[in-house]
């Protein structure tokens, strides 16, 4: 009987800091889809889905696909939205199962899910997914390389991998990858090792330091007797027992990842003080800014208030600062929907204010248009943006994008399709901690800078590691 494959998808990277709950209408939003239209989608994107899809038709497979939706990163899911969302997952599968057994389940998930009330919630989803298939079928999860993933989640499934790189150009790749394991005639397992740790956000990038080390080492560490391994970096702004830095090791069944955990841990020890370096707030950042605009154009990231990491994209610290650099500069998203509704008001001409903690700042309104793009760069090429209602506001020579939706910047298509030219201004504030890296690095003449504007995704903010209890799951919702 040749191979009967299926595709389930649920998203989503919560902050539990964030100050409102993601209900199910959020994952309406974003992307809701079955079957057909989720290859339509996604069949061309540099995603995971893109790469699983890639992979089964290189295989011959066309799957069944059933419900595949995410939303935006932000707090924790309702209750009540998980398990309507997990109740419609699964009458999903059981369509899908009713024509027949599977050989093979590919359940996409982030690995940072939190849940109102509900402990591990993506070990609940990948339970009741194994419950549903029975044991013969081979259960392949890929998780995102922010993942902070639990124990029941890794015995519920048979091969679990992560991305490796941040920015996340990697995962059409690692999305086939995990196809050809899973695929692999000999079985393999997962296990998963916490690291001890919780490397901050702004020091997991790939690019260059030390994380791009121990991700580098992952690779020299697969071999013959390994088929992978994945460091995660987790994300810090997470109320599970499990969260931190961690590994995910993918070999024959019974295979000891002892000498791979302890090369791993001394890995990381030897670079603890860079992996946990300070990142500068925006008063302290400008004597290194203004040296660097010296050199070039300079790209500021603003790690504190990152809509990708559950910040508002709402902080207005840095605007004044930039304002007394007499450079022109871009500065995007800010997320402000009264502020996209006083420049509709003023029209293409007219001034409006942008509330500062120093003051409000006066505007022109020079374009208004929708926040709708593509991404052209190396992360996440050919998904769509969508911000809602948009203005571009002028400071004299600077501009700054504004969304009425929370959108992160990380792609310079995001300044071009809002009719502004990355290349004719002097320095790019993008509210964004790591992605930004893939498409804007090539900008930055004058370098790459961190700031910390004390948003609700400042390292600052992430709970303490290892001072966290777990969530409560009511028995009956574990038996779903």
């Amino acid at each position: 009987m040749p191979p009967r494959a299926a595709i389930l998808q649920l998203f989503h990277e919560a902050s539990c800091i964030a100050p409102r709950p993601v209900t199910r209408d959020e994952f309406l939003a974003r992307h809701y889809m079955r079957g057909p239209d989720v290859s339509a989608a996604f069949g061309d994107t540099e995603n995971w889905m893109g790469g699983v899809l890639s992979a089964l038709a290189g295989r011959g497979i066309t799957p069944e696909i059933g419900l595949c939706t995410a939303a935006l990163p932000g707090g924790p899911l309702t209750r009540a939205g998980f398990e309507t969302l997990l109740g419609e997952l699964l009458d999903s599968l059981d369509a899908i199962l009713a024509q027949g057994p599977l050989s093979h389940l590919f359940l996409l998930l982030h690995g940072a899910l939190l849940v109102e009330g509900v402990d591990d919630p993506e070990a609940v989803i990948a339970r009741a997914v194994r419950t549903a298939t029975g044991p013969a079928t081979r259960i392949a999860v890929p998780l995102d390389f922010h993942a902070n993933p639990g124990p029941g989640l890794i015995e519920a499934a048979d091969i679990v991998i992560g991305g490796k790189l941040y920015p996340h150009t990697d995962t059409r790749a690692r999305g086939a990858r995990l196809v050809n394991l899973a695929f692999t005639p000999r079985r393999l397992s997962t296990r998963h090792v916490g690291l001890g740790v919780q490397v901050p956000m702004p020091r997991q990038e790939t690019t260059a330091g030390p994380f791009a080390e121990l991700a580098a080492l992952t690779d020299r560490l697969e071999g013959a007797a390994v088929a992978d391994v994945t460091l995660l970096g987790g994300f810090p702004f997470s109320d599970a027992a499990h969260r931190g830095t961690s590994l995910l090791i993918t070999a024959p069944e019974g295979h000891d990842p002892a000498a791979i955990v302890d090369r791993m841990r001394r890995a990381v020890a030897v670079r603890q003080d860079a992996l946990m370096a300070a990142v500068p707030g925006a008063a302290d950042v400008m004597p290194e800014l203004r040296a660097a605009l010296g050199r070039g154009r300079v790209v500021l990231a603003d790690v504190g208030d990152n809509p990708g990491g559950g910040g508002t994209g709402g902080e207005t610290t840095l605007l004044p600062h930039l304002a007394g650099l007499g450079v022109a500069f871009g500065f995007g998203f800010l997320v402000a929907p009264n502020l996209v509704t006083a420049a509709t008001a003023a029209g293409m001409g007219g001034m409006v204010e942008i509330p500062t903690p120093a003051g409000p700042i006066a505007a022109r309104v020079e374009r208004l248009q929708p926040v709708h793009y593509r991404n052209s760069g190396a992360m996440m090429r050919g998904e769509m943006l969508d911000g809602g209602p948009g203005a571009v506001l002028a400071l004299g020579r600077s501009r700054v994008l504004v969304s009425s939706l929370r959108v992160q910047a990380y792609d310079a298509e995001a300044f071009r399709a809002m009719g502004v030219a990355p290349e004719t201004l002097d320095l790019l504030a993008i509210k964004s901690i790591g992605h930004f890296r893939a498409s804007y690095t090539p900008l930055a003449t004058g370098g790459v800078l961190l700031v910390d504007s004390g948003g609700l995704s400042s390292p600052r903010r992430a709970p303490p590691f290892g001072g966290t209890t777990a969530r409560s799951t009511p028995p009956a919702l574990l038996q779903t």
